[in-house]
């Protein structure tokens, strides 16, 4: 793949990435259970060529209180179950899918990915996790989630023991299924050196993104690797308007879609502790942020939630900001001006590619597909048609 090539994957998440985005969609609930519903934005993704679609697979439920709380889900279905369905009605693109190392049996994984990889022709895409929350012991029989250090551990020795079952299996159509992770703390970052292709970050500013990947590469290169061999990703949520007003009145209109009680509680869910006795117009209680579970245990970082200009925000201007998508990049504006980011970051080395994570799906892939791809296009910065087969081809990687 050429260095100015912009890799793009399309990260589908329910109705979308904004947790309130169920009461935009046009799409019924009970849609997100069937095969339509993502038959229609894979066939989207397809006609933008695009490299992939990237699956999460969420194995516990959210919870307000000790009740299931709806308005936080996001209705997900099993990856490796769906994704073969998605790959017998559509002809090229890659799909990647989440399983966790932790949660799951490393003979089985080997066997049920290499059995897609075939099925779609060399297509799949392994997204390794190892389950960052405690929340899923529960519904695997187990009295407690393993430290990070043991699960790293585990996840090690774990593609260790699927790669050796590929080794001794008949040819796959891609040598390998693609290895991704998304991990971005120094043990997910040292994990991803030694074993992904692809890595999925958190970028919301080109020059730390810069920095981020000159660090990996310096890492992939300190354990023997190829740094030109990984392809980083960083997650980008487009909120777009014809003019930059129509971008800033669909961005106003997402942001009415979220509740803060529902914000409150997946903060809480976040870190493990409470934040509804705090005030909204106090700043964030970094003391106790910093004492939560999460933190200790070294899930969560709570430097990420001090603000760029090293302002600590209140409550309030937290979930605001929050709101758009997560910790990840939001990007408001017109398809030019996002055209003109996504070149702009890849001419500066901050990224080979973007993991898109629209807010409303149903609005926000084909506006993309239709808007944007042409003029990257136009500028040579995607393809204009597929020339590979396999998802390890559309990427320009190596066979193992």
């Amino acid at each position: 793949m050429s260095d100015r090539r912009i890799a793009l994957g399309l990260f589908l998440m329910g109705h979308g990435h904004n947790v309130g985005s169920w009461r935009s969609s046009p799409t019924p609930a009970e849609d997100l259970t069937s095969l339509e519903y993502y038959r229609q934005l894979a066939i989207h993704a397809e006609r933008g060529k695009l490299d992939m679609i990237f699956f999460a697979e969420i194995l516990y439920s959210y919870e307000l209180d000790g009740r299931h709380e709806g308005a936080l889900a996001f209705p997900t279905l099993d990856p490796f179950v769906l994704i073969p369905a998605l790959a017998a009605v559509t002809e090229k693109i890659g799909f990647v899918g989440t399983y966790s190392t932790t949660y799951t049996d490393p003979r089985a994984t080997a066997l049920k990915l290499a059995t897609i990889d075939r099925l779609s022709a060399g297509r799949v895409g392994w997204n390794i996790v190892t389950t960052g929350a405690d929340r899923a012991a529960a519904n695997f029989s187990m009295r407690e989630h393993p430290g990070k250090e043991e699960r790293y551990t585990r996840a090690t020795g774990y593609v260790d023991t699927v790669r050796k079952a590929w080794q001794a299996m008949p040819a796959m159509p891609q040598g390998e299924p693609v290895r991704v992770q998304a991990g971005m703390s120094p043990a997910g970052k040292d994990f991803a050196a030694r074993i992904a292709e692809v890595m999925f970050t958190i970028a919301s500013d080109r020059d730390k993104a810069v920095v981020f990947r000159n660090e990996l590469r310096a890492m992939l290169a300190d354990v023997g690797r190829d740094p030109a061999g990984v392809r980083i990703m960083p997650g980008v949520a487009p909120i777009l308007g014809g003019t930059e007003e129509e971008a800033r009145a669909n961005e106003a209109r997402y942001l009415e879609l979220l509740h803060p009680r529902i914000q409150l509680a997946m903060l809480g869910d976040q870190f493990g502790m409470d934040f509804s006795g705090y005030a909204m117009d106090a700043p964030l209680p970094m003391d106790d942020i910093r004492q939560a579970p999460r933190v200790l245990s070294g899930m969560r970082d709570p430097a990420r939630l001090i603000g760029e200009d090293g302002q600590v925000p209140t409550l309030g201007e937290y979930l605001r900001r929050q709101a758009r998508v997560r910790a990840h990049h939001s990007f408001v504006g017109t398809p030019e001006q996002l055209a003109d980011m996504m070149d702009d970051w890849s001419a500066a080395g901050a990224c080979d590619g973007f993991n898109l994570m629209f807010p409303v799906q149903s609005e926000g892939v084909p506006a993309f597909v239709d808007e944007v791809v042409p003029i990257l296009r136009k500028r040579g910065r995607v393809r204009q048609d597929y020339e590979e087969t396999t998802l390890r081809g559309h990427l320009g990687l190596s066979r193992p």
